[in-house]
């Protein structure tokens, strides 16, 4: 999960490891939450996590990444930075 392969400009393959943007949000919850993060609904309720994920992949270049993205996912305000920290503002809903 969130290994990317890439064809190096010396034509030698490389792998690039990074934690999932998904799993990073699931763990600031557990973190939150404890134990009753499992009974948050699935996150593509909220948002593509495909698209998510694509969104916040390791950069093969060296540029910067810059914007944020937010969504309501488990009685959280979601906010995803551009350098992949995850903020959570509880939210006044009482269902997820």
């Amino acid at each position: 999960m969130g290994e990317t392969t890439t064809n190096a400009p010396s034509n030698k393959q490389t792998t690039v490891t990074d934690t999932s943007i998904v799993v990073l949000i699931q763990a600031a919850i557990a973190a939150r939450d404890g134990p009753d993060s499992s009974e948050c609904p699935p996150l593509y309720e909220a948002i593509d996590p495909d698209a998510l994920n694509k969104l916040f992949a390791p950069l093969h270049r060296e540029s910067e990444r810059h914007g944020k993205v937010i969504f309501e996912y488990c009685n959280y305000q979601v906010t995803v930075h551009a350098d992949r920290t995850v903020e959570l503002e509880p939210t006044d809903a009482e269902s997820g």
